[in-house]
């Protein structure tokens, strides 16, 4: 839990910063992990960017619920319709399926997720 500019600060200063530390350490070592951040090399670290960095090119309607039922439908509808038509406009209805899906469970996880209430 250094500082960038270490340098700025007095004897006294980084004294005291380290003891914060070292008790905030002491007391909370799950605390002093999180502030640590994941590692160089971690797989977790490196999938919260891969999924970071694709988010910017995904129009945010795309990426909200109203997009994410009607495409489910349509595309098995789609689906359903490359059966008789083509299989070009099943495979479109599919990945325009799979995106809807996608979508819906990202949301669903984000109002879903991990609350954390007292443990009973």
């Amino acid at each position: 839990m250094s500082t960038r500019d270490d340098a700025r600060l007095t004897a006294q200063e980084r004294a005291a910063l380290s003891s914060l530390e070292a008790n905030a350490t002491a007391d909370d070592p799950q605390l002093a992990v999180r502030l640590r951040g994941p590692g160089r090399w971690s797989i977790s670290a490196h999938w919260a960017r891969l999924r970071f960095s694709v988010r910017p090119g995904v129009p945010a309607w795309a990426i909200s619920l109203w997009f994410a039922i009607p495409a489910v439908v349509l595309g098995l509808v789609l689906v359903v319709l490359g059966v008789a038509l083509g299989w070009e406009l099943g495979v479109g209805g599919a990945v325009l399926a799979v995106a809807g899906l996608t979508s819906l469970v990202r949301h669903a996880g984000r109002k879903l997720g991990p609350r954390r209430g007292p443990a009973r």
